[in-house]
């Protein structure tokens, strides 16, 4: 999921506070529940497709917590259309071995765990709260992917489900 340009040689400090990187938040987890739909749209497996769907989750619950942030600073919550990205992501997914897609994910979201960790050092103290949620978050993502690549698939959504008020029930 693109972004990196708009973190590369710049002070984070500076970004912390700035309107284009909170934009850049919510379009994240615009981007982020768009690609697990379409996962599970492509998922044949139920036990997967469940955990998908609680990533997925994750991403429309998050995206809930950050609009009234967003709003109360006045910032724009309008959902860029993120389509031809999704398609673009997901070519060759049910080739894809659920190994390779983890160490996607886990990759993707390391990145995006280091950007967010500066970002929530640097927040003024009205962001703080929101800028260690967003840390919340993307650790959740980031262990999920380490559990199942370690072969702990049967614990690797306690994060993520820890922080949703509406999980998905598992398949019967």
């Amino acid at each position: 999921m693109s972004g990196e340009e708009a973190w590369t040689g710049r002070n984070i400090s500076v970004l912390s506070t700035s309107s284009s990187i909170k934009a850049r938040c919510w379009q994240g987890e615009v981007l982020g529940e768009a690609f697990f739909g379409r996962c599970i749209e492509l998922e044949i497996d139920p036990v997967r497709r469940y955990k998908w769907a609680n990533l997925q989750q994750l991403e429309t619950e998050t995206k809930a917590k950050l609009r009234p942030f967003l709003m109360r600073l006045g910032l724009s919550i309008a959902e860029n259309d993120v389509s031809a990205q999704i398609e673009e992501f997901t070519k060759g997914f049910a080739k894809k071995p659920w190994g390779q897609l983890m160490g996607e994910i886990a990759g993707i979201t390391d990145m995006y765990l280091d950007k967010f960790r500066e970002i929530a050092a640097a927040a003024p103290a009205g962001e703080r709260d929101m800028a260690q949620a967003m840390v919340a978050h993307e650790t959740a993502l980031n262990n999920f992917a380490k559990r199942e690549l370690a072969g702990d698939a049967a614990n690797s959504l306690s994060e993520v489900i820890a922080q949703l008020h509406w999980p998905i029930a598992p398949p019967t």
